[in-house]
């Protein structure tokens, strides 16, 4: 192993440890055979050096794409970290959908510790906040059911709290709270949560009972308050918008509100049975524009502003049909990046009527 400068990097070398950006995001992981795509990805995050294995090249096997190298995200689904988060995730959901219904049932008893073990673990293989969003970015055509959301939802709960610099006691709080805020669903008809098709509207209402149901499911428990809050007010919008209780601004429950934007998030980036997911930056840019008038200013200024830097030096493709490496995140129009198609730089925010319609 030896210390490289980014200026000497070249194509075929191995890299020999993951790769981190100053902020703790991972850029690329051990054992990856460089490119000149991998090298400007590195060079994007003005990174210095980076350590590589000693001998100088290796070969890289691997099916070239007619007219176009793997993009990142092909390169991360074919990792041993990425096939070892996604078969431990699809396990720890069957599992959480046992002690849901267990607890449902009443049959065993309400170990907040027990049940969030597992998203630590998860947490610690994707890399912490540098690399679970890129992980769970590429999870999105797995089931939409309730327990791979609440473990989704979990661990995005986690790294918001992280992302605020909030202390240990309340990431915990977040990552429990997460977890739990669906539970209310295992007291709906299961013909009504599995439903194929867009629910009707006399569905719709039923289906928000959950809220309520779930609460009265742990409300005696002995957990802590934040997490039962987190079950009933996760609906609930700064606006007075949200349900069931239509409260507004500092009533709801500050956990809670953390919670409410991972919820929505992860529905929406998520597969559903009755469409395809929803472009991350579509959602962002819904973010931006009701943001600050429905969830709590602290939290989505925090996520926005990390979020949209989990996608530099990504593929996208345009609304336009075009394909490019985000190269710049505009802090105004933090959903309007600048792409580069080939050797053109597309500002989005310049750009009103182009869009990022795919992550690819």
């Amino acid at each position: 192993m030896k210390l490289v400068s980014v200026d000497k990097l070249e194509p075929g070398m191995v890299v020999s440890e993951n790769i981190y950006t100053v902020d703790d995001r991972l850029v690329l992981t051990k054992g990856t055979i460089l490119d000149n795509d991998d090298i400007a990805r590195i060079r994007s995050f003005s990174l210095y050096n980076i350590f590589v294995e000693e001998q100088k090249k290796a070969v890289k096997v691997k099916e070239e794409k007619p007219q176009s190298s793997l993009s990142y995200a092909e390169k991360l689904r074919t990792t041993e970290e990425f096939i070892k988060f996604k078969e431990h995730i699809e396990e720890h959901a069957e599992a959480l959908e046992e002690s849901f219904r267990m607890l449902a049932n009443d049959s065993i008893p309400l170990d907040v510790d027990k049940l969030t073990d597992p998203v630590y673990h998860l947490f610690v293989e994707a890399g912490g906040t540098a690399g679970i969003f890129d992980m769970l970015h590429n999870l999105r055509d797995n089931s939409d059911a309730v327990f791979m959301h609440s473990l989704n939802v979990s661990l995005i709960s986690n790294t918001i709290a992280t992302w605020m610099r909030l202390s240990s006691d309340q990431i915990q709080l977040a990552t429990a709270g997460g977890l739990l805020h669906d539970i209310g669903k295992m007291l709906i008809p299961s013909e009504l949560v599995n439903k194929t098709e867009k629910l009707t509207e006399y569905e719709e209402k039923a289906m928000r009972e959950h809220v309520v149901k779930g609460y009265e499911l742990i409300k005696d428990k002995d957990i802590d308050p934040h997490i039962k809050n987190c079950v009933l007010m996760h609906h609930e919008l700064r606006d007075g918008s949200g349900y069931p209780f239509h409260i507004k601004g500092s009533q709801i429950d500050e956990i809670a509100s953390i919670v409410t934007v991972a919820n929505i998030y992860d529905e929406l980036t998520s597969k559903r049975t009755y469409r395809a997911p929803i472009c991350p930056f579509a959602v962002i840019e819904q973010f931006e524009d009701e943001g600050l008038s429905k969830f709590a200013p602290d939290v989505i200024m925090t996520f926005l502003s990390n979020i949209v830097n989990t996608f530099i030096a990504n593929r996208v493709m345009l609304n336009n049909g075009k394909v490019g490496d985000i190269v710049f995140i505009n802090p105004e129009h933090l959903s309007k990046p600048m792409v580069k198609c080939g050797e053109e730089f597309i500002d989005l925010a310049a750009n009103r009527n182009l869009a990022i319609v795919a992550v690819i």
